[in-house]
């Protein structure tokens, strides 16, 4: 990890270089206080960004790049929880340790840290900072549930068209049909609990219907939005 950027750390770039191409940036500036307190640091892929059983000593936020949230059960199998991408924040608590561990997906993940103690005193003395640290908690968990709901779909279809349009949504470039994908299939079928082998069938599937198309290893064109929502049942009207 290399931690060199935080001597050139600009807050005001860092809050701009998430924010997407409209007026966000100006509801998004009331985070420069917190700005203020981040320290970055840059990871490559695999590279843990915190393990399991670590002190809760720091909140984050991705500033670029892409990293899996996941738990490793007694039996040694991964199970991924969450996916982290560019203005998403993660690894909240209080005292304790974690329960979750998060490594970089993407070679060159720059990731902000921010001092827990002082995040909280920041927050006890700016209602502003503490209404959009509320607001990156929710939406954390509000992640989770969709998550929840994803996994009690019964079919392979229905998981991974929910999963897809998922990834849409939480794209940068939402105007555009492209997604990319910076997961592997491994590390989708971690998060989707399915075997990578189903994974694989269930895009072939899809590619074959002619609701995706495939640009790339990591790159999806969704050709059919309303199909991939037809086989959701529904359930990303409902979340």
């Amino acid at each position: 990890m290399n931690l060199t950027e935080a001597k050139t750390f600009n807050p005001a770039m860092a809050v701009m270089s998430i924010s997407p191409p409209d007026t966000t940036a100006c509801r998004d500036r009331p985070l420069a206080p917190l700005e203020r307190l981040a320290i970055l640091g840059r990871y490559d892929t695999g590279e843990p960004i915190y393990r399991c059983n670590d002190s809760i000593e720091h909140w984050y936020r991705l500033v670029s790049g892409a990293a899996r949230l996941a738990a490793i059960s007694g039996d040694g199998r991964r199970h991924i929880v969450d996916f982290v991408f560019p203005g998403d924040f993660f690894g909240f608590g209080g005292f304790g340790s974690r329960q979750f561990c998060v490594e970089a997906m993407v070679a060159g993940t720059l990731v902000a840290r921010y001092p827990r103690s002082s995040a909280e005193r920041l927050a006890d003395a700016d209602p502003q900072t503490a209404r959009n640290i509320r607001k990156a908690a929710f939406q954390s968990i509000a992640r989770m549930q969709r998550r929840m709901v994803m996994l009690g779909q019964t079919s392979a279809l229905e998981k991974v068209s929910a999963f897809l349009l998922e990834m849409s949504d939480r794209s940068q470039h939402c105007a555009s049909s492209a997604v990319f994908l910076p997961m592997s299939r491994y590390d989708i079928a971690d998060y989707l609990a399915m075997a990578v082998e189903t994974v694989s069938r269930t895009l072939t599937e899809l590619r074959i219907r002619q609701t995706i198309a495939f640009r790339g290893v990591r790159h999806v064109c969704i050709c059919n939005r309303n199909a991939l929502k037809a086989l959701t049942s529904g359930l990303t009207d409902r979340l």
